[in-house]
């Protein structure tokens, strides 16, 4: 088992794949807070997939900049859209439907305000992004199908919103103060609908994600005071804010399903 840092916490690699991160506590206590499934992967799998995949997912996981989280914040957001799009128009459950047209509703609007920001701050700057789906294609799923495939790949996108939304308010490189409400509504809304979607996985699909223990109780709670209130640390020196995107790729389901 591996180490790493993500996002302001320690991510934890089995076979590699990222399968939890444990937020450190100013105590140098952790709390586990898992927030992608465990998975398991064979040769075939990891051979799966180009360096330059791999490549732009650890980079688009490590926001160093302003203009860097805006331009790989757009495509991810359009990426989730497009999904969505799927839900509202075949899946069966009126829950799923719902929100889909919520996702569709919210994100686009703050895509809308990304793109603006971009011209309004930089103007002329290339914002070509190489931003990697995440999701794989759902176009060709159905019903249940689509419902679970859509639920257990959304978490690790939204974790991934989460993450980088939480290093640009913890790492103070926001250079304009509106950014800074707009990504913590972004991270504290989209952790919130994880937290519900991993409860539809239970309650549909009898999949349990392994979001860490009590996470509804105090682990919930923890994670909302370390990102609210303490400030989230962790002294590991293996260093690679990049590996939660590698291991957060394709496949997530695979695991989940056994």
């Amino acid at each position: 088992m591996t180490t790493i840092l993500v996002a302001g916490g320690v991510g934890i690699l089995v076979g590699g794949s990222v399968v939890g991160v444990a937020l450190a506590t100013q105590q140098g206590e952790t709390q586990q807070v898992a927030l992608v499934a465990e998975q398991t992967t064979n040769s075939d799998e990891k051979a799966e997939g180009s360096a330059d995949e791999h490549d732009s997912m650890m980079q688009m996981s490590e926001v160093s900049s302003e203009f860097g989280y805006l331009v790989d914040m757009i495509p991810h957001h359009q990426e989730a859209i497009d999904n969505a799009q799927l839900l509202v128009d075949y899946s069966d459950r009126q829950e799923m439907r719902d929100f889909g047209a919520t996702i569709i509703e919210t994100q686009s609007a703050e895509v809308e305000q990304m793109k603006a920001w971009l011209k309004e701050w930089y103007p002329g700057r290339d914002t070509t992004s190489d931003y990697m789906p995440m999701m794989g294609d759902l176009s060709e799923l159905r019903g249940d199908e689509l419902d679970q495939e859509f639920l257990e790949t959304m978490i690790p996108h939204h974790m991934m919103a989460v993450m980088m939304s939480q290093q640009l308010v913890n790492a103070g490189i926001a250079e304009h103060e509106a950014l800074v409400p707009f990504a913590e509504n972004i991270r504290d809304v989209q952790h919130e609908e994880i937290f519900m979607m991993r409860d539809w996985l239970g309650d549909w699909f009898d999949v349990q994600y392994p979001m860490g223990a009590g996470m509804h109780g105090e682990g919930h709670r923890g994670m909302h005071d370390q990102m609210h209130g303490n400030e989230m640390h962790a002294d590991d020196d293996s260093a690679s804010h990049g590996g939660m995107g590698g291991g957060m790729g394709g496949g997530m389901h695979g695991g989940m399903r056994g």
